[in-house]
């Protein structure tokens, strides 16, 4: 039997969360005799992965972002189009030479089937090609398929008219890249990222987009077993626990307001690259500082309080596990995620001006309002059936479906 070849592919984003929302595809599909290709922006991410499953890995095809010169500002995104700009989209000459290099990719891999991560360039080099599409996301990177695209900041009036505009630039640079490797042009942006199968791994309620309608969602993939042990100290009258990093907003005045907190109160803060004197100089007995991760399942079950910037894959493990959340959104995908956590009442967030006493304050309001922890419980028992070690099997199984080619090896359990 011939065993079916399936290419993963990374381009966009920094995090090494990417890779862990399609490893245990990978890993799934492997066991079943699949041979494995992953194309990653950054391939070190795959090493903790490394020995677990055989697979080929490569370099992915991808526009470095360069960071803003000072002066320049950030731009602010308003439609995801906007987000494709500083990864080559803003110039068509870029574009047309990442498609070229993920077709000649294609041509070498000659994989059944293309699964995407935050990976749109990828999904539009395959257009035409005779292999079977699909992206994977907790919901950001796979937008709602509207004409025009969605607003990111659907909380503010949209300027529909400009929006067009942005989204029409972006659909222009991309067919000049395409017309000049002599490729079919698109009629309207969303049709890049149209795919034979999409996974939505998420809950409705924690959806970016509150206003998608017609989807299935699968859940979200959450792996609480792996990072530094740590256990709450006895006796404590509250445990708080912070995944927060160097770079995100409001770093700074977070930890000065965790360690200005009463010694009854016991801390443990993940901050993946925190400064080594940094990290001497605040920890004791109550507040814990570790320089990476942090094992979450021993901690979750008793966790009063979770402080994050808003990303996705830890605020799914708290959702899940029914801790409250007290949020610190950087950029405007964290935004829109503690706004959804707003809207289940488990959590609040911060953003604009704030300093170390605003994230006091807010702290104390949400470790004594009982409210916030009744509605994070009430949302992890809607979920409580939710099995996320079933979801890799689920998708590996729509995957070879949707691919017509049955497993090579008989599938666990």
């Amino acid at each position: 039997m011939t065993a079916m070849r399936v290419l993963f592919a990374w381009e966009m984003g920094k995090n090494y969360g990417h890779v862990t929302q399609i490893a245990d595809v990978a890993a799934e599909l492997a066991s079943r005799g699949a041979e494995i290709y992953m194309a990653l922006q950054s391939p070190a991410a795959m090493r903790p992965f490394a020995g677990k499953f055989d697979y080929h890995l490569l370099q992915a095809p991808y526009h470095p972002v360069r960071p803003p010169r000072k002066g320049e500002g950030r731009m602010m995104p308003q439609i995801y189009p906007d987000d494709l700009l500083p990864c080559g989209y803003a110039n068509p000459d870029d574009l047309s030479a990442q498609v070229r290099c993920w077709r000649s990719l294609y041509d070498l891999v000659r994989p059944d089937a293309l699964l995407t991560q935050a990976a749109p360039t990828a999904l539009l080099a395959a257009r035409g090609m005779k292999f079977k599409t699909a992206q994977l996301g907790r919901s950001y990177d796979v937008p709602p398929l509207d004409s025009p695209m969605p607003p990111l900041r659907y909380w503010e009036e949209p300027d529909k008219k400009n929006m067009q505009a942005r989204e029409d630039a972006v659909l222009k640079n991309i067919n000049e890249a395409l017309e000049s490797l002599k490729l079919p042009k698109l009629k309207r942006f969303r049709d890049m990222m149209e795919t034979d199968m999409t996974f939505l791994c998420t809950i409705a309620e924690l959806d970016h987009y509150p206003e998608r309608k017609g989807v299935e969602y699968y859940g979200p993939f959450v792996k609480t077993d792996s990072g530094e042990s740590y256990s709450w100290n006895k006796g404590a009258a509250k445990r708080i626990l912070a995944y927060i990093r160097p770079n995100g907003a409001g770093f700074e005045s977070c930890l000065k307001a965790l360690a200005s907190l009463p010694p009854d109160h016991d801390i443990i803060v993940a901050a993946p690259g925190i400064p080594e004197g940094v990290r001497k100089k605040l920890s004791r007995d109550n507040l814990g500082i570790i320089d990476g991760p942090v094992r979450l399942d021993k901690l979750l079950p008793d966790c009063d309080l979770a402080v994050s910037h808003g990303s996705a894959g830890i605020c799914c493990a708290l959702a899940l596990a029914g801790v409250p959340m007290l949020m610190l959104p950087g950029h405007v995908e964290q935004l829109m995620f503690a706004r959804a956590v707003g809207r289940t009442g488990a959590g609040r967030g911060l953003v604009g001006r704030y300093g170390g006493r605003d994230i006091l304050k807010l702290m104390g309001v949400m470790l004594t309002d009982p409210q916030f922890r009744e509605n994070a419980k009430a949302l992890a028992r809607k979920y409580a059936s939710f099995s996320p070690e079933d979801l890799a099997v689920r998708i590996a199984d729509e995957i070879e479906a949707g691919c017509s080619i049955k497993s090579a090896r008989r599938k666990k359990g």
